[in-house]
């Protein structure tokens, strides 16, 4: 207990990272400021909901607290990110209360939309530090530099870095517990036992999935304990590394915690409901078949998304990395035992789910991420020839990844809809009737137009008898979800006539459109292509 006491924030850094490089601080920095480019995309929204998908709005935050988290409360996703985002809001409900403040309920959504993703912000740019800390633990300093840039340098870590989604909250528990992992089987303190197993609860409270991540976990620790028992005392049992005073601490942590978070004892009905609702997620349709054809596409699938994710030159040297750890596995036992992680995640949770979106394989990419830093570093530091052009080619390489990531906050910033929704201001009138077809986050805002309606998946005689004066709708979704009733729009402009068709073309935009966009060849399955639709209107046509 002593020992726990005396325990410093400093005990719990490896020594290997300290003193702390410029050029981490300056990856920090990059990594922030790429986060928060954007962070107001879609807001003010005169709804409840964001142009992202799946965040976690305010109104559902609210509810919660209103309910008290309990009482049969539940959510699509668990609990520990409602009761964060709670926190960071009730200084806000509490000025708002005493009427300190008093803001409409419209600029309120906004204020919280924003702290909500502030919070993924910040969250984002402490993740690439501890990925730096895990680096230092199972490579070098300058291998961990590398790592960690890779992990700030993609387009899905710096859009989901600056949403209210679940993703990077989940993704920073994890990488928190990697670490603990991490020093737990290089020196086996039970202080980082129980902090390992709170940091793994946290990342499966806050996103289920994340579960997959640790079920090999308990058997490499009990594997590693054994041997370092074996190491260091004469005689010692298979029985005694599985029962002792370091993984009870831990199970008694991992077990008391879980129940608090999911609040069992005031909320059980809500978790039921919970574990009932993303069992029958886990039961809906699969994309890839559940044979050796389908597992063997899923498979091609993810190195589409790996490749996606990380940009082509940066996918080859993390490959490249993993072939090189191969050669000198006895220098760097952990990283592949760290490696050990991916494959669980995608046994464990993609192939039982049958199905693989870019978002999905988050956790993935930053394992891989430890190997293309090391590459980088044996690349330019094992030899002195040619020192020059090394250093050029790693520059144009980060160069590369940054405008590659740097894209996305170019083209969120420049989001079609924002033109659209000028558009509208100027050329339709208030009391002019007005039809959105599809979902809310994928169209432009309805700004003051009182005679608007939204509808999903309408029939095209539903849109005639509407009368609408204006149908408004993303044709990205529309051609593909629905290509009849897109075609019938385009084909009758006796009834209605396209007035605008409209998407940005930004300076910046190194995505591969025809890959992402629905109307595309759509071989890669990401939320990103939710950023800059093309928006089409139609006017209704006198006398139709």
């Amino acid at each position: 207990m002593k020992k726990l006491i005396n325990l410093s924030i400093t005990d719990l850094l490896p020594e290997e990272a300290r003193p702390f490089p410029k050029a981490l601080f300056l990856i920090l920095i990059l990594s922030f400021v790429l986060n928060i480019i954007g962070i107001n995309w879609g807001l003010p929204s005169p709804s409840s909901r964001g142009w992202a998908a799946d965040e976690i709005t305010p109104v559902s935050v609210l509810n919660g607290m209103e309910m008290k988290f309990s009482n049969g409360w539940t959510a699509r996703f668990p609990p520990l990110h409602f009761y964060t985002l709670s926190l960071f809001y009730l200084p806000v409900c509490s000025l708002d209360a005493l009427n300190i403040i008093n803001l409409p309920d419209s600029l309120l959504n906004t204020v919280f939309f924003i702290i909500s993703r502030l919070i993924s912000v910040f969250m984002g740019t402490v993740l690439v530090f501890m990925v730096y800390l895990c680096g230092c633990e199972i490579t070098d300093k300058r291998s961990a530099l590398f790592a960690s840039l890779i992990t700030a340098l993609t387009p899905p870590f710096v859009y989901y870095s600056k949403t209210s989604n679940t993703d990077i909250p989940y993704l920073f528990w994890f990488i928190l517990a990697l670490y603990f992992l991490i020093r737990i089987l290089k020196y086996h303190h039970t202080f980082d036992y129980m902090l390992f197993a709170a940091a793994a609860v946290f990342s499966i409270c806050t996103k289920d999935q994340a579960y997959a991540l640790f079920v090999l976990t308990p058997f490499i620790i009990i594997i590693s304990l054994f041997r370092h028992n074996k190491a260091h005392y004469k005689k010692t049992t298979w029985l005694k590394s599985v029962f002792n005073r370091k993984t009870l601490s831990a199970l008694i942590t991992g077990t008391s915690l879980f129940v608090i978070i999911y609040n069992l004892v005031f909320n059980l009905q809500g978790f039921k409901r919970h574990f009932s609702l993303i069992t029958g997620a886990a039961r809906g349709v699969r994309i890839f078949s559940n044979d050796i054809l389908g597992h063997s596409r899923m498979l091609w699938q993810t190195v589409k998304h790996l490749n996606f994710i990380l940009s082509f030159p940066v996918f080859v040297i993390c490959i490249l990395g993993f072939l090189y750890a191969l050669t000198r596995k006895k220098k760097n036992p952990l990283l592949f035992i760290v490696f050990l992680l991916a494959p669980s995640y995608y046994i464990f949770f993609i192939s039982v789910l049958g199905r693989n979106y870019v978002r999905y394989l988050l956790p993935v990419y930053i394992i891989l991420s430890f190997f293309g830093g090391l590459c980088l570093s044996y690349f330019l530091h094992s030899s002195r020839r040619f020192k020059f052009i090394k250093y050029l080619l790693v520059i144009l390489l980060f160069v590369n990844s940054a405008a590659y990531s740097l894209s996305v906050d170019v083209i969120m910033v420049n989001d079609s809809r924002y033109y659209v929704e000028q558009w509208m201001e100027q050329h339709i009138k208030q009391d002019e009737s007005i039809l959105f077809i599809g979902f809310l986050n994928f169209l432009p805002r309805n700004k003051g137009f009182t005679h608007a309606r939204y509808i999903l998946r309408p029939s095209y005689n539903q849109i005639i008898k509407s009368k609408a004066h204006y149908i408004v709708f993303n044709s990205d979704l529309v051609k593909s979800k629905t290509p009849v009733l897109y075609k019938k729009i385009i084909d009758n402009e006796d009834e209605y006539k396209l007035v605008l068709r409209y998407k940005s073309s930004p300076w910046l935009d190194l995505l591969p459109e025809h890959q992402i966009r629905e109307d595309g060849n759509k071989t890669i399955i990401t939320n990103l292509n939710l950023i800059n639709p093309e928006i089409m209107i139609f006017q209704k046509q006198e006398g139709s």
